[in-house]
């Protein structure tokens, strides 16, 4: 049996007598002690400031204002971006639009120039549309440069180094051999010309069409292509030759061969033929639809002729049989030439 104390001896009073564990107990208590996760990520934060979904820091310096000064949840106001707004009832509504961290605005700004970029290149980019392409009456001709002489694609010369002179003719006679309303004997005239582009990519090209008879009941016996010097073209400006090329190829529709079938034979009836003037054979300086346009002659608002072509154009052809035709006619117009040009009436055909 335990040794009970005496009772002289004095015993500290026991400080839980009548202690009562209950809720009143607790809500008591005027001290309440962290827990060792509270106190670890107090001393964390102290050091890096934790940094929310919405790219806002959290600033643990008061409880009721976050670093950028806007109200922290649970401070009584409901924040400018994010989260749940509140309405005047209590219930919450749906959620506003969130501040865009510093990474999600440039990549915002950069998607903006990128479709801005790309749009401008639709709308302002050249177009490259194969389209016919016509002489532009408003072009500036330029100042023809000689330059030196070189085969054409197709066939031809360039006459590069008469560039810029005045009167150059391939042929002499040329000049001579023009023809006016009293000519009679053979004859050469234009049944169309002009200038064409088929693309923007494509070079362009002066055309003629040509009509040329014997002027007699006795036929005309031409070398082949057309002529045995060939077609020569020359276009002059103010400033004069803009282009030059002779040798130039020719078709032959409507004409019989020559017996040795080395020729053509035009009868009376005449005869068509075709030439193509390459650009390449353009002086250097000089527009082609500038020159394309001073072909035809010049017109008022009315479009009226009123005045003569500010180029001229002179297609000829040179073979002996010109020269023994005219002589055996008695001809007025000698030599071996014959020519067409743009600024004279084109004579019908006379025969002798």
């Amino acid at each position: 049996m335990p040794e009970r104390p005496q009772p002289d001896a004095l015993e500290p009073p026991d400080p839980f007598e009548g202690l009562v564990l209950d809720e009143d107990f607790v809500r008591s208590a005027t001290v309440n002690e962290p827990s060792a996760r509270a106190r670890m990520l107090a001393e964390r934060w102290r050091r890096e400031p934790p940094v929310d979904p919405g790219g806002r820091r959290w600033s643990p310096d008061g409880p009721g204002r976050s670093r950028r000064g806007r109200p922290a949840a649970g401070s009584g106001r409901f924040p400018r971006f994010g989260g749940l707004r509140p309405r005047r009832g209590g219930a919450p509504v749906g959620p506003r639009f969130r501040t865009l961290s510093r990474g999600e605005r440039w990549t915002a700004v950069l998607g903006a120039l990128i479709v801005l970029l790309v749009v401008g290149g639709l709308l302002f980019g050249p177009n490259r549309a194969h389209t016919p392409q016509i002489a532009a009456p408003g072009a500036q001709p330029g100042s023809p440069r000689p330059t030196g002489d070189r085969a054409l694609p197709g066939g031809g010369t360039f006459a590069g180094s008469k560039c810029g002179q005045q009167g150059y003719h391939r042929f002499a006679a040329t000049g001579d051999s023009l023809p006016t309303g009293e000519s009679t004997g053979p004859w050469l005239r234009f049944a169309s010309y002009g200038y064409q582009r088929s693309g923007a990519d494509e070079p362009g090209e002066f055309l003629f069409d040509l009509e040329l008879g014997s002027g007699s009941g006795a036929p005309l016996a031409l070398s082949a292509p057309l002529g045995s010097g060939g077609v020569a073209v020359e276009i002059e400006g103010p400033n004069g030759v803009v282009a030059a090329a002779y040798g130039l190829p020719g078709t032959v529709e409507g004409a019989g061969h020559t017996p040795d079938g080395q020729g053509w034979l035009v009868t009376g009836d005449g005869t068509s033929a075709h030439v193509v003037l390459p650009t390449a054979a353009l002086c250097p300086g000089v527009d082609e639809q500038a020159v394309a346009a001073g072909l035809s002659p010049s017109t008022d608002a009315n479009h009226t002729v009123n005045g003569p072509a500010p180029y001229t154009l002179t297609v000829s052809i040179a073979d002996p049989e010109v020269a023994e035709l005219r002589r055996t006619l008695g001809t007025r117009l000698h030599g071996e030439v014959l020519a067409a040009t743009n600024q004279l009436p084109q004579p019908a055909a006379k025969p002798v």
